[in-house]
């Protein structure tokens, strides 16, 4: 019997995998526009200074971009994709402990937000996982 394997160096093709990193990344790339754009005005709506609004905002604008990079490519980097999935994981975790240890004085909205925007990242990271599984 044969077994047939695939590493993190195999280039990956599958349509899930392109797919759920494009949508990672026009979504991640959006929402840092949004963060960025209106910092001014969030930081009073969601708890943490207009600085780390900001902040967050050009990361997951930047972060964005190198998502949206990497599902555009003609065959996809597993390791990257990889990478991708397994940051998606530990944005997850940090936006958890940051709510429950109360580390940047949310407010109930910002504490809907940083939650719904966990829940986001792991679907994310799960359609990456399986879709690096598939392909």
């Amino acid at each position: 019997m044969t077994t047939a394997t695939t590493d993190l160096t195999t280039p990956a093709t599958g349509r899930l995998l392109r797919t759920s990193l494009v949508l990672d990344g026009v979504a991640t790339g959006l929402t840092g526009v949004l963060l960025a754009a209106l910092s001014g005005v969030l930081d009073t709506v969601l708890g943490p200074s207009a600085a780390f609004v900001l902040g967050v905002g050009l990361f997951f604008l930047a972060y964005g971009a190198t998502v949206l990079a990497i599902g555009t490519r003609r065959t996809i980097n597993r390791g990257a994709a990889g990478a991708v999935a397994g940051a998606n994981l530990l944005w997850t975790v940090v936006s958890v402990i940051v709510v429950i240890a109360g580390m940047l004085s949310l407010t109930t909205l910002g504490v809907v937000t940083a939650l719904a925007l966990a829940v986001v990242t792991t679907v994310f990271a799960e359609l990456q996982i399986t879709g690096l599984r598939r392909s």
